[in-house]
């Protein structure tokens, strides 16, 4: 029984390390595929557009998915008085 508990409890102590191996492994190939581009002649403005595009087809599935739910009235609010605010 310890056993599980013990290994748990290193996952949870060793997510963060894990989350900033990972970031720093974003940051390498980042680095990398933008020296690649770049020294094949792509122009900067394209690569800074391609990169958000790219983040923003990564990271809002897990907004989508994580907030759903959280504070829907307050945003259906929002909406709403900014809807107003420009009627």
């Amino acid at each position: 029984m310890e056993g599980k508990g013990y290994s748990g409890s290193f996952f949870q102590r060793s997510k963060p390390y894990i989350a900033m191996i990972s970031l720093q492994f974003g940051y390498a190939g980042m680095n990398i595929i933008t020296k690649v581009s770049l020294n094949r002649g792509m122009s900067h403005y394209v690569l800074v557009v391609y990169r958000h595009a790219f983040a923003t087809a990564v990271i809002a599935p897990f907004a989508i998915i994580l907030e759903r739910y959280t504070n829907m009235v307050a945003w259906f609010k929002r909406v709403l008085a900014f809807i107003n605010l420009y009627w």
